[in-house]
């Protein structure tokens, strides 16, 4: 399968994803190889009882005071996303986020679903809410199977894995201060151990090649890779302005802490179209081994607003007045379980988020510059200026292009 087909099936997936299955991929290859991060450890549930149990919370800032920084820049790059969260593994994905523990026939909840019939979304281990691993994933996995070995792999070559650079880091165990900055990749290559500048390389329609024409080798993912970081990431390109930091992000235990701004906009691109995932109430909790090669079991979890699932959904190309479009919105009434806004709920408050854990593995690498990212036109948009219909450009077909019917 070629770089810019796997692309496409990425493309495919997250299509699928936000819609819960509605739509079918004939889009699986089988030789893709799977990589397990396992399950994460968020650290202790200290942040006492609730509803009976304990919540899963990150660990606390540490109180010790700061050191020199050893790192005034670490970067690590992120890949091995789990999506499918088999049995129960979802149970020990993400946090806490409402801070309720709901169990039994009675659960107390912060919200109810919109479809008012639905019955509410329980939690996992220690009140962790992730609906998406326990009830959205799985309806996509029906449709798709394995598309998360296919996620992978589009990480593995660089395309959309996520830069996690630290700054002013003391190397120990607690540092109760750091700088984090999250973006995207656009392309990686390797590098070696020696180099003290990044590889020439010649980037064309989001693709590496070297002064002699080839292509450049993938990331080996040894420490020694260089990385291209999407420029979109950053106000006006701006590399000094990013748009996802947390200036007061902490280490403890060696584990990196730092909360997401809320309404950030994840892009996962695509060669044609992609997805902006937009999360409140986000968290990013990852071990930072000993000898800082590696980052990880890193836990993303958040609160997705079912209105940024339709704002996805509509630039994928379901549109408002399709079939398709009733029935995304049916579905999510009946699955959030959560409010994109904590401590806005009530009795009889209709839920207006999915919970959402999943997990990564981190790798140390190298930040080459910034470059323009895939752009993510709206389908519906698209659709409208062509009088409607859609053009050859545009996957509206089911079959074996990994399309999707964005017709009603």
């Amino acid at each position: 399968m070629t770089l810019h087909s796997r692309r496409r099936v990425l493309v495919c997936a997250f299509a699928v994803l936000v819609a819960g299955g509605l739509w079918g991929c004939n889009a699986f290859d089988g030789s893709l190889l799977p990589s397990d991060a396992g399950l994460p450890d968020t650290g202790p549930a200290d942040s006492g009882p609730y509803d009976g149990g304990p919540s899963r919370q990150p660990p606390p800032r540490p109180t010790v005071g700061d050191g020199p920084d050893m790192f005034p820049t670490l970067d690590f790059f992120l890949k091995d996303v789990v999506l499918k969260q088999d049995g129960d593994a979802w149970r020990g994905i993400g946090f806490d986020l409402d801070h309720l523990v709901s169990q039994g026939d009675m659960p107390v909840v912060e919200c109810v679903p919109p479809k008012r019939t639905a019955r509410p979304e329980l939690d996992g281990d220690e009140g962790i809410d992730n609906a998406f691993g326990h009830v959205l994933f799985p309806l996509v996995n029906l449709v798709v199977p394995d598309i998360d070995m296919t996620a992978r792999q589009s990480e593995q070559e660089g395309l959309g894995a996520i830069a996690v650079r630290i700054r002013g880091y003391n190397g120990l165990a607690d540092d109760p201060r750091v700088d984090v900055t999250v973006a995207q990749t656009v392309v990686g290559t390797t590098g070696g151990p020696d180099d003290t500048m990044p590889p020439a390389i010649d980037i064309n329609d989001f693709v590496a090649y070297l002064p002699d024409g080839s292509t450049a080798p993938l990331p080996a993912w040894d420490g020694n890779d260089w990385f291209w970081v999407r420029e979109e990431s950053f106000a006006a390109g701006d590399e000094t302005r990013p748009r996802i930091q947390d200036n007061n992000a902490y280490v403890a235990d060696h584990q990196l802490v730092m909360h997401l701004p809320d309404g950030v906009e994840i892009v996962l691109p695509g060669p044609m179209q992609g997805v902006t995932a937009v999360l409140t109430n986000g968290l990013v909790v990852g071990r930072i081994a000993d000898d800082f090669t590696s980052f990880g079991p890193v836990v993303v979890g958040g609160r997705w607003p079912v209105n940024a699932l339709l704002e996805t959904a509509q630039a994928l190309g379901v549109c408002v007045g399709d079939t398709q479009f009733t029935i995304l919105t049916q579905q999510l009434d009946t699955i959030a379980d959560i409010r994109a806004t904590p401590g806005t709920g009530g009795a009889d408050v209709p839920c207006d988020a999915i919970s959402i854990g999943v997990t990564f593995m981190g790798f140390l690498g190298r930040w080459a510059a910034l470059t323009p990212g895939q752009p993510l036109p709206n389908q519906c948009e698209l659709r409208m200026m062509d009088g409607g219909v859609s053009d050859a450009s545009t996957p509206t077909d089911a079959g074996t292009d990994a399309g999707v019917d964005a017709g009603g």
